[in-house]
């Protein structure tokens, strides 16, 4: 497995971790519960980032 494929799965696992505490509800309070919503809207960014990076790295090699 690839360093980005290892990145992306913990990325995917951390997402879930969250989503699993929200379902189970494990927040304290509404601030709480916001963080967490909030964390993982910006663990999806990131991992869509490094998606198109490596996409577009690929591009870039596939081209040369």
């Amino acid at each position: 497995m690839e360093i980005w494929e290892e990145i992306s799965q913990e990325y995917s696992t951390e997402i879930q971790n969250l989503k699993n505490m929200l379902g189970e509800g494990n927040v304290e309070d509404y601030q709480h519960y916001r963080q967490v919503v909030g964390s993982i809207q910006g663990i999806e960014w990131s991992r869509q980032k490094l998606l198109d990076i490596l996409k577009n790295l690929n591009s870039i090699n596939e081209e040369e």
